[in-house]
């Protein structure tokens, strides 16, 4: 009796002898390494203090998001501005939490509740942010709000004795105009 093995099946044993044959060699040789990949460098340090990190990078941004929460109507430029100013105070809140200069910063920079507030502006940065982009003044005035409590939780516990530079960054830097 003559058997005949189908075309496929002759396939396959052959596909799985040459695939065990191969084993052995394959067990032999090196898989190729990988390019090792530079370790990024240390982030730069802060060359300044808490304090004037809050004045050019917190509250400039924030007196422009409280503007914004003000004005009866934004136009295209205002949002614009209003995003810009969202941006900034999410990255900010990150400075925040870096370490800098001030003799005192670290006793804040240490404690949960100062992160918890940092990370708070973040994430209301990133709701003024989305409110600025869908042009909704209802929604940036609700963050706006917010961030004028959080902004005032912090400061009640680490500047009581001086609880805001008066909601505006003059006189420490002039007023920028915006020209058309």
């Amino acid at each position: 009796m003559f058997f005949t093995i189908p075309r496929a099946a002759k396939l396959v044993a052959a596909i799985s002898l040459g695939m065990a044959a191969a084993a052995p060699l394959a067990a032999c040789t090196k898989a190729p390494e990988k390019a090792a990949v530079p370790a990024a460098p240390a982030p730069l340090p802060l060359p300044t203090t808490l304090l004037e990190v809050m004045r050019a990078s917190v509250e400039i941004p924030a007196d422009g998001i409280w503007a914004a929460q003000s004005a009866e109507k934004l136009e295209d430029p205002d949002w614009l501005l209003a995003e810009q100013d969202s941006i900034d105070l999410a990255n900010a809140a990150t400075l925040m939490t870096l370490a800098t200069t001030g003799a005192k910063d670290a006793e804040k920079q240490v404690n949960a509740d100062f992160h918890n507030w940092a990370a708070e502006i973040q994430k209301t940065a990133g709701v003024l942010r989305d409110a600025a982009k869908a042009k909704d003044q209802m929604k940036l005035g609700m963050a706006a709000d917010h961030l004028t409590d959080t902004c005032q939780a912090c400061h009640d516990k680490y500047r009581p004795e001086i609880p805001s530079d008066g909601v505006s960054r003059y006189p420490f830097y002039p007023a920028r105009e915006r020209k058309k």
